[in-house]
């Protein structure tokens, strides 16, 4: 197994983990410390680095059993879920650590999300062709 392929496993195993454990914490800490705009950023955050490491995890197995290969469409989702839920989070966490301003993170987030719609769109893409070549 190749290192990307083995980071792509782990890291997706860890992340779900530590989604869960995030997604305990709003739901059960953070409910009456943050305002509902907050509290619903914050989820976006959980539930999109859930769904973004079970996509790395899945994407690990793939990429294990060979053809096609997806080690930058793994690099990409890793990006996206870095960027789109790191700063969802530090956007809905902000009031509680008291850190005023930095408004402009949020424009950031977008390249998060497209980076995680690019490696959805590429792994789709390489199957597609790989399709086209068992065909023939």
């Amino acid at each position: 197994m190749n290192i990307i392929t083995i980071q792509a496993i782990y890291r997706g195993a860890f992340g779900l983990g530590v989604a869960v454990i995030l997604g305990a914490m709003g739901a059960h800490y953070l409910e009456d410390k943050l305002e509902p705009k907050d509290l619903q950023i914050f989820e976006t955050a959980v539930k999109y680095q859930f769904y973004g490491c079970f996509g790395l995890f899945i994407m690990g197995i793939l990429n294990h059993l060979g053809t096609p290969v997806l080690k930058l469409p793994i690099i990409c989702l890793r990006f996206g879920i870095l960027i789109f839920c790191g700063t969802l989070y530090f956007l809905a966490l902000r009031p509680l650590f008291e850190i005023k301003g930095l408004n402009w993170i949020g424009a950031i987030t977008p390249i998060g999300g497209l980076a995680m719609i690019a490696a959805w769109l590429w792994t789709g893409f390489l199957y597609f062709k790989d399709s086209k070549n068992a065909l023939t």
